[in-house]
């Protein structure tokens, strides 16, 4: 699933016929750094309206799916967002202007209610459905894009394990029956990946990072929490 909609998103004509998608990024909206050492890109403790969304914020829809089911709350104490599928599959985005070399790791909260059950295997287009993604999307300054996803995983990946899909990586920083139903805090260099990933290492900045929940593949249901995503620059 995951190349026909990174095709969609990147607006490249593909063979497998994605109908399209919506939502146009507002770029003059974007996130940027003022110097500090930390930067807060979503913060559920101080949330965004969904309804509509604030500049700069999107609802990544496809119009061949229904959209995953948002809402804010908390979970175990924790000020998140709620994100449930049911067969249906979209992205929470963010718009960002951010140095990846100043700012080359990744902070996140995340908590796995219903994880992905199915038979097909993760490894195929066929059960490429996870209950919990984030979508990384980067820009070379050359202007080439570049994108990848960090993923939690279903029966067969474990932290740690990368798969791709065609030619887009996926990197596994959680998952499987065990580490469901509790919150999970996460870090992730996201330098390091974009190197293994295109080894020529081109200078890139991250230009937009989603919450990405889908279940349409394998005509299942998810539900996630998201809390407290950050870009941190090193100790």
């Amino acid at each position: 699933m995951m190349a026909r909609l990174i095709d969609c998103i990147l607006g490249v004509l593909t063979a497998f016929s994605l109908s399209a998608c919506t939502g146009v990024p507002d770029r003059s909206a974007a996130l940027t750094a003022q110097g500090e050492r930390e930067i807060v890109i979503m913060d559920f403790a101080r949330p965004p309206a969904l309804q509509p969304l604030p500049a700069g914020w999107r609802h990544r829809m496809f119009w061949t799916r229904a959209p995953m089911e948002m809402s804010l709350g908390s979970k175990d104490g924790v000020a998140a967002i709620r994100l449930e599928t049911k067969a249906s599959a979209s992205m929470l985005m963010r718009t960002v202007d951010i140095d990846l070399q100043h700012y080359p790791l990744l902070a996140w909260r995340w908590y796995v209610e219903r994880p992905i059950e199915a038979d097909a295997s993760e490894l195929t287009r066929d059960g490429d459905d996870h209950p919990a993604r984030l979508f990384i999307a980067l820009s070379t300054e050359a202007g080439e894009a570049r994108n990848m996803e960090i993923i939690w995983g279903n029966k067969v990946l474990k932290a740690g394990d990368t798969k791709y899909l065609g030619t887009f990586p996926h990197y596994v920083a959680n998952g499987g029956r065990a580490n469901v139903g509790r919150w999970h805090a996460e870090q992730v260099d996201l330098l390091a990946l974009y190197r293994k990933f295109w080894p020529d290492a081109a200078p890139a900045r991250l230009t937009d990072i989603g919450l990405f929940c889908d279940s349409d593949e394998t005509r299942t249901s998810s539900i996630a929490w998201f809390a407290d995503l950050r870009m941190r620059q090193r100790p």
